[in-house]
């Protein structure tokens, strides 16, 4: 017989509830397939002991080890002293009664107790464990198992569970989170607990139990929104309130990965239940370590994350420079003085009056907002040869009081007072998504312009927030690319009291300002590749504070007026055509020869590009360069001549110049603010933080620049210098007396 089988059957005969585990690890887990996997809903033997068949299942397995299922089965509480002084332990020890049964693995010990305690609580002085209550859905792995760093699990008094079933034991203490409490008192011990959706979360230490795995397992499968859709994009939704999924790390085609608040089941394998952290090891291949991090960042639960530099492993990949096109080149389409291309036509006049009539004019923010505008006068009127419509996506980045809600003010001015168009501006805010669709309805040429759009733009992104937010992005997504097709709307089920409401051709245009701190902050990697983010154009302020310059309040000329007047009335006069219902009729816009071969060239460089980054986050964003550049470069030609625009090489050069620096924004921007995980996140600061200092620091300025790191800092330091993202120079002594100089630059490829 396995030692499992010779210790479980004298542990059953106690009255004890036991479950296997998986030789060399601290959690419960099941033999299938050839391999050992994590157990899915083994908490089920807290409550009720295993059955006769389970108990021979689990003998036949190779070398399992064995853990008590504590809790109401074994009517059993562990009590884990794990770390801390001499007088520390024996202050907690004086306030527990003695316990005859007590085993040791790498540290500290666990003593068990007869009783459920109401709640299981790990208690820390100055941020390390010293203490921790076992209570009911825990598990604690007992000897004769072989701990993960290589020892084996001891008694370490004369009698063991073997000996004494649980009415031997000392009675557990009802008011024991009291007395614990009290005991750590003196030490002026804040007792910490982290939560998350009301339940205790853990951060790892070496006690002798599984609480940490269990709480990321547990809270994944009460949060699946959180992560599935992170880790496997293209699963869809199912019963139950959980998802499908293919099973595309072995080659699967069918939907038979089934992932429920229940649990997570391989229909494909038998028996197939898998845990959180097994299908996380599945799908990226990662450690058990890796999948674990990836899970808490995933589900928020790493408030206060502790990195062990053994385990810390920086993402060099996201960080080292992919390719030299991530550079930001100076976009020339808003400097008039530098010989490029500038905006012409209604375009530069409408820019250069928002720019006149500013106090701090911010020419970049300017054009974004003409170009939206323009786009939403020309909805519903105008078509590419590639049957493209003028609706555009745009943001404004600037600081705070730089001087982002002029434009929004002047378009509004100027569609209200001069062209009769105020049916054309949507509101400042848009509440749902059914409310958006019913603002295209009356006006299907519209153009909502939002300040605070970042905050607005991580509402909306946000998958476990409220569903009326959540969906305004999805309609905004398929808006934008219908604006040549019928939207087809939302079949109520009171179709009597609410229609479904067709929009035929819809031309939905948003323009949004934020600061930069709120737009990165708002996004996640699974945003910038799903699409969402890849749709927008971004600008920003090439100087946040300007000088100020005397304003004068004037009306904006009559040539712009006029201009304005002609794009927004269409062929013979159709601006009162405003009903979403009806086919509008349309002018085609064409190419001249050498727009036509320079557009032709531009999409095999785009291929190419595509070709060079498949793999990579980036090819939604440069996916859609050819469809945004033709976008913009026809609302320039039409500003130039609406009654006959035709796109020239003047018109690509300019859109292409806007499209390929918005692009190159996004890219840098992601790879510079936008993090997986939190070790990520702390690799990327520091890496801002010494670009902003012109990419180099010495060691003394960086240190004092980085206390967000704690403890974190040594771990995080040396992972940034051995993905060669950061080089550590060492300078000798000055004197014989001195000490040496370190500094801390970016390595010439470094990213920023």
């Amino acid at each position: 017989m396995t030692d499992f089988n010779t210790t479980a059957t004298r542990l059953v005969e106690r009255g004890y509830s036991v479950i296997p585990i998986i030789p060399g690890e601290k959690r419960p887990g099941e033999y299938r397939g050839e391999q050992w996997v994590g157990m899915s809903k083994w908490q089920r033997f807290c409550d009720k002991t295993a059955s006769k068949f389970h108990l021979d299942t689990w003998a036949g397995w190779p070398n399992p080890s064995i853990c008590l299922a504590l809790g109401r089965a074994s009517n059993v509480t562990a009590i884990d002293f794990d770390y801390g002084a001499p007088e520390v332990r024996a202050a907690l020890e004086a306030c527990l009664p003695p316990s005859p049964v007590k085993k040791v693995g790498a540290k500290g010990y666990t003593a068990f107790y007869r009783g459920v305690a109401l709640v299981s609580k790990k208690y820390l002085l100055d941020g390390v464990s010293v203490i921790e209550v076992l209570a009911q859905g825990k598990q604690t792995v007992l000897p004769p198992s072989v701990h993960p760093e290589g020892m084996a699990y001891r008694w370490l008094t004369p009698d063991t569970l073997e000996d004494l079933t649980a009415s031997e034991l000392p009675e557990l203490p009802q008011d024991i989170h009291d007395r614990i409490a009290k005991a750590l008192e003196p030490f002026q011990v804040k007792v910490e607990k982290q939560a998350v959706n009301g339940k205790a979360i853990h951060t790892p230490h070496s006690g002798d139990n599984d609480s940490f795995w269990r709480d990321i397992n547990d809270t994944a499968l009460l949060n699946l929104d959180s992560w599935v859709l992170r880790l496997i994009p293209d699963a869809k939704r199912g019963a139950n309130r959980g998802y499908r999924a293919i099973a595309h790390w072995r080659d699967g085609d069918d939907f038979n990965i089934g992932i429920t608040p229940e649990g997570i089941q391989d229909f494909a394998r038998e028996p197939g239940g898998m845990t959180a952290i097994d299908l996380v090891m599945a799908v990226t291949g990662s450690t058990m370590d890796g999948a674990t991090t990836w899970l808490q960042d995933a589900l928020g639960m790493r408030q206060e994350a502790v990195f062990d530099a053994k385990v810390f492993e920086p993402p060099p990949a996201k960080i080292k420079p992919t390719a030299p096109w991530k550079k930001v080149e100076p976009v020339a389409a808003f400097k008039r003085k530098s010989g490029t291309p500038a905006a012409k036509g209604a375009v530069g006049n409408l820019t250069a009056y928002i720019n006149e009539t500013s106090i701090r004019p911010q020419p970049v923010l300017a054009l974004a907002a003409a170009l939206c505008a323009i786009g939403t006068l020309a909805g519903r009127k105008y078509r590419s040869p590639s049957n493209l419509r003028t609706n555009l996506f745009a943001i404004s980045l600037a600081d705070s009081g730089a001087g982002k809600n002029h434009s929004r003010q002047i378009i509004d001015r100027i569609f209200s007072d001069f062209l009769g168009a105020d049916k054309k501006i949507g509101g400042s805010k848009i509440a749902s998504g059914s409310g958006l669709l019913s603002a295209l309805h009356r006006s299907p040429s519209i153009l909502f312009q939002i300040d605070e759009f970042g905050m607005f733009l991580g509402a909306m992104l946000d998958k476990r927030g409220p569903k009326h937010l959540i969906e305004i992005m999805s309609h905004m997504t398929e808006l934008f690319t219908s604006s040549n097709l019928t939207y087809h709307g939302i079949e109520y089920a009171d179709q009597k009291v609410r229609p479904r409401q067709e929009i035929i051709q819809p031309c939905l245009s948003v323009y949004g300002t934020t600061v930069p701190s709120h737009f990165w902050k708002a996004l996640e990697s699974s945003n910038a590749v799903d699409g969402s983010l890849a749709r927008f154009l971004i600008f920003e302020s090439e100087e946040n504070y300007p000088d100020d310059q005397n304003a004068p309040e004037k009306d904006p000329p009559a040539d712009l007026i006029s201009l304005l007047k002609r794009i927004n009335e269409g062929i013979g006069g159709l601006s009162s055509l405003l009903d979403g219902g009806h086919t509008p009729e349309l002018m085609h816009v064409s190419y001249d020869d050498a727009a036509t071969k320079m557009i032709k060239y531009m999409k095999l460089d785009t291929t190419k590009k595509l070709r060079t980054l498949e793999g990579t986050p980036f090819t939604s964003f440069w996916a859609r360069r050819d469809e945004l550049t033709i976008k913009v470069a026809m609302i320039h030609a039409i500003g130039c001549d609406p009654e006959n625009p035709i796109i020239n090489t003047y018109d690509v050069e300019f859109a292409r110049a806007i499209v390929d620096r918005s692009i190159n924004q996004l890219v840098d921007g992601v790879e510079r603010y936008v993090s997986d995980n939190t070790a990520e996140n702390y690799s990327k600061r520091v890496i801002e933080i010494v670009r902003k200092a012109g990419g180099s620091m010495q060691s003394s300025a960086l240190c004092r620049k980085t206390q967000f790191l704690g403890r974190d800092r040594d771990a995080v330091m040396k992972g940034l210098i051995a993905a060669e993202v950061l080089v550590e120079v060492i300078t000798a002594a000055a004197g014989a007396s001195g000490r040496p100089k370190v500094t801390y630059r970016l390595k010439d490829a470094a990213p920023f």
